[in-house]
């Protein structure tokens, strides 16, 4: 019978700091471009009488011999049961014999592997000097990318929309206790106006904010939009630079999915974190990172984490 590790929510809150993530999902992008992980199909459906969304992620780490699946979604009614909207569980299979090896609870994971992407995203899209980060939405995830961009670039404003006064006003008095000059406003087009980097981090099913809208030089990461029918963006004015993380899955579920021409994608982001294509190239070029979140991000960081368990002798075993 197989041995496996249970792995909680604190415990891998305690082995997976921000620093960290950004380098193993960096490496995981790369890694998927250079055929060194393989990504199977994503399966994202709604539960419309449960007021859900269930989805099934799962990818092969070649060089670690470890197979993956999170299992999970979104449930627009925990909020009023006291409960985080996002619910996600993790399974790490030994890719040589089949066997389970760990159970870990994926909602911290999920939230670490997301955030990383949208900042290891803006490192090569944004400009170096940006100050100004306008988000739309107020959840978690949206705390969760703002903490990722303070952590690379000089970030002196944070202006936040969301449909939810309530938590948009309590979000922006927790970036004010940090120091972080914040503040709310009902208008999602004056929230990008002025901003150098554009968050987008809601469930929408119609579009919230139009590239027309943003100034020249902007960067925007569309985080929101990863199943069918989401939708965040209109986008009425061209961008310059439109990257995704893996087109055949933003093609189907995220904001690429509305007529987005595939020969006008300029790159896949694990082009651009090899080194095979550049980036940024000029200051005025307005960027988007489409992504709709990939299962090699989170096999990296949990096998990572697990990995840091077992070394540690942390964690539960059980046998089957």
């Amino acid at each position: 019978m197989p041995k496996i590790t249970v792995l909680n929510h604190e415990i891998i809150k305690e082995l997976l700091p921000l620093d960290k993530t950004l380098e193993l999902v960096e490496a995981a992008f790369t890694e998927f471009y250079q055929q060194k992980s393989q990504l199977y199909p994503a399966v994202r459906e709604l539960v419309p009488n449960h007021h859900g969304i269930f989805g099934i992620k799962s990818s092969y780490l070649l060089e670690d011999q470890c197979i993956g699946l999170k299992a999970g979604g979104f449930w627009s009614k925990n909020t009023e049961r006291h409960k985080m909207n996002h619910q996600s569980t993790m399974v790490l299979f030994d890719a040589e014999t089949g066997e389970p090896i760990c159970l870990l609870d994926a909602n911290y994971v999920t939230i670490m592997r997301t955030a990383a992407a949208g900042a290891i995203a803006a490192k090569y899209l944004a400009r170096k000097e940006s100050e100004v980060v306008s988000v739309i939405g107020s959840g978690t995830q949206a705390k969760a990318q703002v903490e990722g961009l303070l952590h690379l670039f000089p970030i002196k404003e944070v202006v936040v929309y969301s449909r939810t006064v309530e938590s948009a006003n309590h979000f922006v008095r927790q970036l004010l206790e940090k120091g972080v000059a914040a503040r709310f406003t009902h208008s999602p087009e004056e929230a990008v106006r002025t901003a150098d980097i554009v968050i987008t981090t809601t469930p929408s099913f119609s579009p919230v904010v139009q590239t027309s809208w943003i100034k020249a030089g902007t960067h925007i990461s569309a985080v929101g939009s990863d199943t069918i029918g989401k939708r965040e963006l209109m986008i009425d004015k061209p961008v310059d630079k439109v990257v995704c993380d893996y087109w055949e899955q933003c093609s189907i579920m995220g904001e690429l999915q509305y007529g987005f021409p595939r020969h006008e994608l300029y790159a896949e982001i694990g082009q651009i974190t090899s080194g095979d294509k550049v980036g940024r190239q000029q200051a005025n070029e307005t960027t988007l990172f489409d992504t709709t979140g990939l299962s090699i991000q989170d096999l990296k960081t949990a096998f990572h984490v697990y990995k840091q368990a077992k070394k540690n002798g942390i964690g539960q075993t059980i046998m089957l």
